[in-house]
């Protein structure tokens, strides 16, 4: 694999760009040891990807800055130019980001250090989109600064970041007051051509020396994402076009912090969105006289009020207690009916409304000591403790239109509403042994009650069969230790061992149906899913650059999966229907979460910095970069994790002018081909020749080629107020499929499914990512 990829041009470029440091870093330590030189530092500019080893693990960070420079516009841009690092991607429901080869609910995200409830669901509502089961998200123009770790890290996330997780941290008034002034006013603009999207905000902020204030508003307006595909068909599932879609999205930010004195504070801060989706689901329908609308939203608001103490003390450093409250909102509402055969009206049939809610309430304390000097090191502790409360319901509202009179049925649910209790407490410590090593250890404790409650609304003879569940308590430790070694003044090797976990969700333990075509059983008795994660690093920084080389495996034990399996029962009426050739058994699926045994991922990291005018010094202002990454794994049974993300290379060369005024950066991405042996899948297929299912292990039917793209973006600063933004994104117009795209599809053939493709691949075509496009933005900071 590394052979042929390294045939392509723009691979080999990219190796030289990952190696070429190298032996200068080697040549920096020999002048290191004259005293002719100094040591090169990175925070002099803003390098995408830049790897830390003073975290656990590895971690990716973006700042304001390269959010802005990037456009990022939503969770897609956010990780473009990121390694190993994919988004779930399941056509109207984006289901999170996909790291290490786990996705979803696997990965934490969070805002503020909250993190964004689990979608509920469950594969017999998500093949029909009767539910918005999307993963939650900020607006990035709320954003300051974006941390993507990579690798188990529940001692700082907590459960879900079983992968890695994904941290929001919002603006803050610093950023919208300029240096010197008290206050400060942002106004922005932007449009991005892949989706037809405006996005305007604004922003008033105040920093004086008792009050801090910061306010924004940000709106945004767009249509469906835009495919390169091509062809004559519009409806089905052969649609080769994407379902017209337009969204609308209003989010706030508003901040107040107190400076009651230089040791005391209070702050309080609000945030929220509230998100709207309509699509016309024109690949829904099984016939031309059918159709379906189907309006997606999503609203989040969240409270947070917090008190510092940063005393004058010989040993403490900080003291911070928290308050936080959360409320969130998913909904689907889907419009069915058929046209008049007469004037090709659409007339409604039925109104699905679905909800999912839930609220969450934490209290937290936590202090931090200065360094303290014990014996022959230095040790920095800190303790956490917390106490949460999570409730999770749904209620369904169903109309029915007949003759034109609608007919709105009594409320209900598919399932009890569940309580969580969470308490929990950290301890970690900061040790510096020596100017050379530097280590530290973390130690957390989760307790988590799951219990399910009285009904909320009537339940159907399905849901309820199996009584109201018993509640289930989680216990888990879970803790850090990284030591890292600076060899000398350009290199420092890092080692890793750090742990995650995930409890399973309301719907994973308790949901049940049952039907003659396919029953879904709960399991109560689900353990939490746990992970373990190795990594090594070497990391070597110089006037040459940067380099970072990183191995890591991941070991997932008790992994969750959604199981099917076949009952036979017997046909009543064989005797008198077997001269016809009716089966003596009928067959059904069954699906049940399960734990299985294991699996495991490895995988490597490269990415390299390299200053050109270090060769060149006519070349001031020229960088180049690079990336790459790779991972493979497997599951103990015979499916593939297909959330592994092939193999992946960016090269990046940009100038950035010595003003500081304009800068371009042009970037070349190798995205590779997912292989037949990384997607093999289990299916039980049903033959009407003898009446039965048999298992087979068969290739994942919609496999990506591998492409090659190039984006140009740069800036414009006009004075010291404003800035124009602007890029180019696959220049070259190429057509591809991203393994991402493909993966979500429906692949269970079946009449009336959302996201799912035609027998004969026509509608693979409206799976293509964008073609040429292009994104701009304003901004005037004032």
């Amino acid at each position: 694999m590394f052979t042929a990829f390294l045939r392509r041009p723009l691979a080999a470029a990219i190796a030289f760009s990952l190696l070429a440091p190298l032996s200068v870093l080697a040549a920096d330590n020999a002048a290191d040891a004259s005293g002719q030189t100094t040591r090169y530092s990175l925070d002099t500019i803003v390098v995408q990807g830049r790897r830390s080893l003073n975290d656990e693990v590895i971690t990716d960070q973006k700042n304001r800055e390269v959010i802005a420079q990037e456009m990022v516009r939503d969770i897609r841009d956010l990780v473009r130019y990121t390694t190993d690092v994919g988004i779930s991607d399941s056509g109207r429901h984006l289901k999170g980001f996909a790291i290490r080869g786990v996705e979803g609910n696997r990965v934490g995200i969070s805002v503020d250090g909250v993190s964004l409830p689990d979608f509920e669901e469950n594969s017999l509502y998500n093949r029909y989109g009767n539910f918005n089961n999307s993963r939650m998200s900020i607006d990035p123009e709320l954003v300051r600064a974006v941390s993507i770790v990579k690798g188990a890290d529940a001692f700082s996330g907590g459960s879900g970041a079983l992968g890695g997780r994904v941290d929001y941290r919002t603006l803050e008034a610093s950023d919208i007051v300029r240096a010197g002034n008290e206050t400060g006013f942002l106004l922005r603009s932007g449009y991005a051509s892949k989706n037809r999207e405006w996005v305007n905000g604004f922003a008033v902020g105040y920093a004086g020396d008792a009050f801090e204030t910061l306010l924004m508003y940000s709106h945004r307006h767009g249509h469906e994402m835009t495919s390169r595909g091509e062809g004559p068909y519009y409806y089905q599932d052969k649609s080769q076009h994407p379902d017209p879609a337009r969204h609308k999205q209003d989010s706030y930010l508003a901040k107040f912090r107190w400076h009651i004195s230089p040791a005391h504070s209070l702050s309080l801060a609000l945030t929220g969105q509230f998100a709207r989706n309509f699509t016309d689901e024109r690949s829904y329908t099984l016939f031309g006289s059918q159709w379906r609308e189907a309006e997606d939203i999503s609203r989040r608001n969240n409270v947070q009020l917090g008190y510092a103490w940063n005393p004058q003390s010989d040993w403490l450093a900080s003291l911070n207690v928290d308050a936080d409250y959360q409320r969130t909102d998913l909904s689907a509402v889907n419009y069915k009916g058929s046209r008049n055969f007469t004037s090709n009206e659409k007339e409604l049939g039925e109104v699905y409304d679905r909800r999912m809610h839930t609220r969450f309430k934490r209290l937290t304390f936590g202090l931090e000591t200065l360094p303290l000097d014990l014996g022959s090191s230095q040790h920095t502790l800190a303790f956490k403790a917390f106490a949460a409360d999570r409730e999770f319901w749904n209620i369904n509202y169903d109309t029915y239109i007949f003759s034109g009179e609608a007919t709105r049925q009594p409320p209900y649910a598919i399932q009890y509403p569940v309580n969580t209790r969470q308490y929990g407490f950290s301890l970690e410590d900061r040790v510096q042994w020596s100017q050379a090593l530097s280590s530290r250890f973390g130690l957390r404790y989760d307790h988590e009650r799951l219990n399910p409650q009285a009904l909320n609304a009537p339940c159907s003879k399905a849901c309820i069969a199996e009584g109201r569940p018993q509640g289930n308590t989680f216990e888990n430790w879970n803790g850090l230790a990284s030591v890292v070694a600076q060899l000398d003044r350009h290199w420092a090797l890092g080692a890793t061992v750090s742990t995650g976990y995930r409890v399973p969700t309301a719907s994973e333990m308790y949901f049940t149906f049952q039907n003659a075509y396919g029953s879904w059983k709960s399991n109560p008795d689900l353990r939490a899913e746990r992970s373990v994660n190795y990594s090594l690093t070497l990391q070597g920084e110089g006037e040459a650059g940067s380099v970072n080389i990183s191995l890591y495996q991941v070991n997932y034990r008790d992994f969750l999966f959604e199981q099917e399996s076949i009952t036979r029962t017997r046909n009543p009426y064989y005797e008198q229907c077997q001269a016809w050739g009716c089966a003596e058994y009928n067959e059904s699926p069954v699906q049940q979460m399960v734990n299985l045994d294991r699996a495991r991922i490895r995988g490597l990291e490269l990415s390299s910095h390299l200053n050109l005018a270090h060769y060149w010094p006519q070349l001031t202002g020229w960088q180049l970069s690079a990336q790459l990454g790779y991972s493979k794994g497997r599951l103990s049974s015979d499916n593939s994790l297909l959330s592994i993300q092939p193999l992946k290379g960016i090269l990046g060369l940009d100038y950035q002018a010595p003003s500081g005024r304009w800068a371009v950066f042009a970037r070349g991405t190798y995205l590779g081909a997912k292989k037949a042996g990384d997607a093999q899948v289990v299916q039980n297929v049903y033959s009407y020749r003898t009446r039965s299912f048999s298992r087979e292990v068969t290739t994942y039917p919609y496999l990506n080629r591998h492409a090659v793209l190039m984006d140009i973006y740069g800036f414009i600063r006009a004075g010291e107020r404003f800035t124009f933004r602007a890029g180019v994104y696959n220049l070259f117009n190429r057509k591809y499929h991203t393994w991402d795209a493909l993966r979500g599809i429906n692949a269970h053939y079946g009449a009336s499914t959302t996201n799912s493709v035609d027998r004969d691949g026509y509608g693979l075509e409206r799976f293509h990512a964008p073609g040429r496009n292009f994104s701009l933005s304003m901004e005037y900071l004032f």
